[in-house]
């Protein structure tokens, strides 16, 4: 009796555990909703982590005509032209940005700067530093040209 009662238990464990092999694994519904909410979940995030790109490019133009600015400030007690020079030269070497020629009245350089390609309608940038005071200004927008700063 023990022995058809071993054989017994073992058959009935056998078919347990072929049954929870089959039992496991996702169902197609499940399956389904998870993908329908990773769906509205990257939907809502990709927009964001677009707009990242062009926020990064107008990031690196403001940092060029900064750099523009700081050789002209910096170099404000000697001869600004070849600071200038070397500033422009090594900073409008850009796909991004669009740089004015800087022009000096009185003491003080002025220059715009516009977005290219990608970021051609969503980044301006205007600045001016007075080689008198040392002072400087760069403003910038993503919507159209900002005023002219002072730099008094």
């Amino acid at each position: 009796m023990t022995t058809l009662n071993s054989r017994l238990h073992l058959t009935m464990l056998n078919r347990k555990k072929g049954r929870n092999l089959l039992e496991k694994g996702f169902t197609l519904v499940e399956l389904m909703v998870v993908i329908v909410i990773v769906g509205i979940l990257s939907s809502v995030a990709l927009p964001g982590f677009l707009s990242q790109t062009s926020k990064a490019k107008a990031t690196e133009c403001t940092t060029k005509a900064g750099a523009i600015l700081s050789a002209y400030g910096a170099d404000a007690l000697g001869d600004q032209t070849e600071a200038l020079a070397t500033a422009v030269g090594t900073a409008t070497d850009s796909d991004l940005c669009d740089f004015s020629v800087p022009t000096a009245t009185g003491g003080i350089l002025s220059m715009t700067v516009t977005g290219v390609g990608e970021i051609a309608d969503e980044y301006f940038a205007a600045g001016c530093v007075n080689s008198n005071t040392g002072s400087r200004e760069l403003l910038t927008s993503t919507e159209k040209a900002p005023t002219a700063p002072t730099c008094g």
